[in-house]
């Protein structure tokens, strides 16, 4: 009876425990599993797209709720990614301070785990937690190397991945770990300003990105508010005199002003995807960047149906 009680309370405390960690970092639990994310979004989605079909939803272009719904699903994992993408970059930024203390409290005569212990006393922002943790580790008989990779799986960026593996390799060859964490952190510090260098140039192009968008979309502003109504009206007085016009057609009329929606819509995904790719170096980076201009899609053709069309007299 006495076991069941303690072993009742035992999981009581591990459930908060639980809890207080999901409240201190909620990505945390979508970073332990992506698919838990995927399946959330998945059945945004299917929601979404069910209650369009049940509903015959409408807005801007026929099949349109169908896209939204789509961009909705696609919301989560973009802040997600956005999330962690912002995490790691502050990762990579207090890294080479981390290092570097450390190289110092070791060439300094102290033991490998009184190094940590000391440097564990400051604030490296999102580094913080992982290295009290590492020394944790550490200070219970854990092996170095076991507890770098323990330390690299919670902070898996390119920078880190790579100067943990210095660091190993360098350890288990018998050479000075001083030495080997201070060329660790020259290392991280110059990829980090090659880095810099790299997003600051690029950075010119995701804006080129954006602006050949908006561009595309002012073109599709006059096909749709200027070019179609005009032809329209010259349609109509040509139709007059016995010839057919397609323009004269209003399901074909609205049929192209669904294709220049669609249009608009996969510009904003590939030229986001583009932006990404050019700006960050990943395609999964312009993820942010293809939902905000499809967003922009669908919002502009949203006004263009408020707005009435202008016609000109021939």
């Amino acid at each position: 009876m006495v076991e069941d009680r303690l072993l009742t309370a035992l999981e009581r405390r591990r459930q908060e425990a639980r809890i207080l960690r999901i409240l201190r970092d909620p990505v945390g639990v979508f970073r332990e599993n992506p698919l838990r994310l995927g399946y959330i979004s998945g059945a945004i989605g299917g929601c979404l797209m069910f209650l369009a079909y049940l509903y015959s939803w409408e807005f801007v272009a026929p099949t349109d709720a169908y896209i939204l719904a789509a961009l909705v699903a696609a919301m989560p994992p973009t802040a997600y990614l956005y999330v962690v993408q912002k995490r790691e970059r502050k990762a990579d930024d207090e890294f080479p301070g981390l290092l570097r203390d450390l190289a110092q409290a070791k060439r300094a005569g102290l033991t490998l785990i009184d190094a940590f212990s000391l440097t564990a006393e400051g604030n490296y922002g999102v580094l913080t937690d992982g290295l009290r943790t590492l020394v944790c580790h550490l200070t219970w008989g854990v092996s170095f190397e076991d507890a770098l990779r323990m330390f690299a799986r919670r902070y898996p960026t390119r920078i880190i991945k790579r100067s943990v593996a210095i660091i190993i390799e360098g350890y288990q060859v018998g050479g000075d770990v001083g030495e080997i964490l201070k060329v660790a952190a020259d290392d991280v510090m110059e990829l980090r300003t090659l880095e810099k260098e790299r997003i600051s140039d690029m950075s010119v192009y995701v804006i080129i990105c954006y602006t050949i968008f908006f561009v595309f979309l002012g073109v599709l502003l006059v096909l749709y508010h200027s070019f179609i109504p005009m032809m329209v009206e010259a349609a109509a007085r040509v139709e007059e005199v016995g010839i057919y016009s397609m323009f004269t057609a209003t399901g074909q009329v609205e049929r192209m002003k669904m294709l220049f929606f669609h249009c608009g819509i996969i510009q904003g995904v590939c030229t986001g995807l583009v932006a990404g790719k050019m700006g960050e170096g990943k395609v999964v980076a312009g993820l942010k960047h293809a939902t905000i201009l499809a967003l922009a899609t669908f919002i502009f053709f949203a006004l263009l149906k408020i707005i009435p069309p202008m016609t000109a007299p021939l």
